[in-house]
């Protein structure tokens, strides 16, 4: 079971990943999304401080929870704490970086927040 959730997670933190890809404009992960661009709580800054911070932040985090989700996987003992800030660095970024209006929330990392908060609960009560 232990194996199993690891790789849930590595392929979560690869989710997670993807928005790298649209922060730099790589790709659109959803036709005309503009994600990061607007992000309401940095509303100062400008589109490219926007663009490379959100890359950098979430390509680390990102990082750090597919590796934390190895090291759970392979039942090493650093790959719980590794996968606790990851997924909480990762859900706090994804709120940083929202345009503030609910109906992108979805489009704009909700699910994985959602998906966070069960992942710090998993290893917070097991």
């Amino acid at each position: 079971m232990t194996i199993a959730v690891g790789l849930l997670i590595v392929l979560h933190g690869l989710v997670h990943f993807l928005y790298v890809g649209q922060a730099l404009r790589w790709f659109e992960l959803r036709e005309g999304m503009a994600w990061p661009v607007g992000a309401r709580s940095l509303s100062t800054a400008t589109d490219t401080a926007l663009k490379i911070s959100a890359a950098i932040t979430i390509g680390v985090s990102s990082l750090a929870l597919v590796l934390g989700g190895v090291g759970i996987a392979v039942g090493v003992e650093w790959g719980q704490p590794i996968t606790l800030v990851a997924a909480a660095l990762l859900s706090f970024l994804h709120i940083l970086f929202w345009d503030g209006n609910l109906k992108t929330f979805p489009e704009q990392g909700l699910y994985g927040i959602i998906i966070n908060v069960v992942i710090v609960l998993w290893i917070a009560i097991g």
